[in-house]
């Protein structure tokens, strides 16, 4: 019996901008998709890629990619393209450059959708999307989805909505072919793009959301990098007590790229301390640096990764617009 939202055959998915895969972990939690091949600058990342997934090669530049490129890496056949595109360019936090930030990528993501004739596009990015360039960025993506024969769907999701304790709001755009315009070449494409496109986003445009499991997720405590003292009569000032290098409530897979939490004194309150005390104090504050040197690029890596459990939802959708496809063709 065939799943009524799976499309007939497996998916075959090129991840661009992997980062350490929570995109790809999100099709896997979902089904119905194949990663075929990454595309990840990053040595850490790469790393962290050749370890999960040895078996998918990667493409270090997203400049290299092309059908010649992903043939000589045993890549034949290529239905949909993934992206977390870097968010430096949108990002509230940044100077907000948009098309005139080198770090944009949405010109290679097109020129890749075009040249390997993929059918469908998946890309993520920071909420600031939307109002870069006064909304004219977001509203010229849309619009060159539209030139190429896609329709678009685009919406919000955030890591709250599947059972996180933080927001992490992200932008997720949704394109699928069902137009003759699909064969577009790049070279015709970008002939035809004119500056002055607008895409307006009707009532179509929000993509549902999946419904989320109502299973809950047993926390084992553990506590890591904990010193002697922790609370109580321990004959150390309660003053410490909160710089204790703990973190606990996570499962052993999240111990293993935590870094510990360490709340710092102020310059009073060490001077209240003893001279033993004080000592210790520096020591913990030396072991805190020392951590947070070491798992710096793993931070990096961390801090911009998809989060898997929102990509599923999007899969998810994605897979009930295939089915709607299969259905009328």
């Amino acid at each position: 019996m065939i799943d009524p939202i799976t499309p007939f055959k497996i998916q075959k998915v090129l991840d661009l901008c992997s980062g350490i895969g929570g995109f790809t972990l999100g099709h896997l939690i979902s089904g119905g998709f194949e990663t075929v091949a990454f595309c990840e600058i990053n040595s850490y990342c790469q790393q962290v890629l050749n370890l999960r997934f040895p078996h998918i090669p990667i493409i270090p530049d997203i400049h290299d990619i092309t059908t010649e490129s992903l043939y000589g890496v045993g890549v034949t056949k290529v239905d949909g393209i993934i992206a977390g595109l870097p968010c430096p360019p949108f990002s509230l936090e940044g100077k907000r450059l948009a098309s005139k930030d080198d770090r944009n990528l949405f010109g290679e993501f097109f020129r890749i959708i075009c040249e390997v004739r993929l059918d469908w596009a998946i890309v993520e990015n920071v909420p600031g999307l939307i109002t870069a360039e006064s909304g004219q960025f977001l509203r010229t993506v849309l619009w060159q989805f539209a030139q190429m024969g896609f329709d678009v769907e685009w919406g919000i999701v955030s890591a709250s909505q599947v059972g996180a304790v933080h927001l992490r709001e992200r932008v997720w755009i949704i394109a699928h072919s069902q137009s003759s315009r699909r064969g577009t070449s790049w070279s015709q494409y970008t002939q035809e793009r004119t500056n002055t496109a607008s895409v307006g986003c009707g009532d179509h445009c929000s993509f549902q959301r999946s419904s989320q499991s109502d299973n809950s997720v047993e926390y084992k405590a553990r506590a890591i990098a904990q010193r002697t003292f922790s609370g109580g009569d321990d004959g150390f000032p309660t003053r410490l007590d909160r710089c204790l290098l703990t973190h606990a409530g996570l499962t052993d897979c999240l111990t293993a790229a935590t870094v510990p939490s360490f709340s710092r004194l102020s310059r009073r309150e060490i001077a209240a301390l003893t001279l033993y005390c004080q000592q210790e104090y520096r020591q913990l504050w030396a072991e805190y640096q020392a951590i947070r040197r070491q798992h710096k690029q793993q931070l990096i890596a961390l801090g911009n990764a998809i989060v898997p459990q929102c990509a599923a939802l999007i899969f998810e959708r994605l897979k009930r617009v295939l089915f709607q496809q299969r259905k009328t063709s």
